[in-house]
């Protein structure tokens, strides 16, 4: 059975030891459950599932109605390589998050223009580590108290870095919970 492990893995930016770890295997064995060298059983797909953030459903590769095939790779000067599409790759609209939020752009910020919608995925506090190095909401004290990069300081505390140019970072206590950013939608 093809499953999406891979895809969901490195949407949290976790190596496979990484995985590993957190389902209490082995690099090699969360290598096979990617590829398919071996059957997946129920008790993986919730381990995996648990530590992925997800749902098991969404572990599960199966034909999806909001799923757009893709036909081909974009290159340099506008290059279009039609042999570069497989019969496998397609994208999905759905949001691929297990506590969906969305936030709409106001202005131009850095590589985000206005009237961009980002989905980003809601995290409990202890999977902060997780959202390290990726654009996030972080919410402290009941409110919605900033977005920006989230990268953590030498003394254990946390940093939010503004997506603008020039615009002063902000260090943080630990927060409420964070949300890093796992969909872009830009309109034409």
């Amino acid at each position: 059975m093809r499953t999406r492990i891979r895809h969901y893995r490195k949407l949290r930016n976790l190596t496979q030891t990484d995985l590993a770890r957190l389902i209490g295997t082995t690099a090699a064995t969360v290598s096979r459950l990617e590829t398919a060298d071996m059957t997946i059983s129920m008790d993986w797909l919730q381990k995996l599932a648990e530590a992925l953030l997800v749902q098991v459903t969404d572990l599960i590769d199966s034909p999806h109605p909001n799923r757009v095939p893709c036909v081909g790779r974009v290159g340099r000067g506008g290059a279009f390589d039609r042999s570069a599409a497989r019969d496998d790759d397609s994208v999905a609209l759905d949001a691929p998050a297990r506590d969906p939020i969305a936030l709409r752009v106001g202005e131009n910020l850095g590589a985000y223009c206005a009237g961009d919608v980002l989905i980003a995925d809601r995290m409990p506090p202890e999977h902060t580590k997780q959202a390290l190095g990726r654009d996030c909401v972080v919410e402290i004290d009941g409110e919605a108290s900033g977005f920006g990069r989230l990268i953590s300081s030498v003394d254990g505390r946390y940093i939010l870095v503004p997506p603008e140019p020039g615009a002063p970072a902000r260090q943080l206590p630990t927060p409420e919970w964070v949300a890093p950013v796992v969909m872009l939608i830009r309109y034409f």
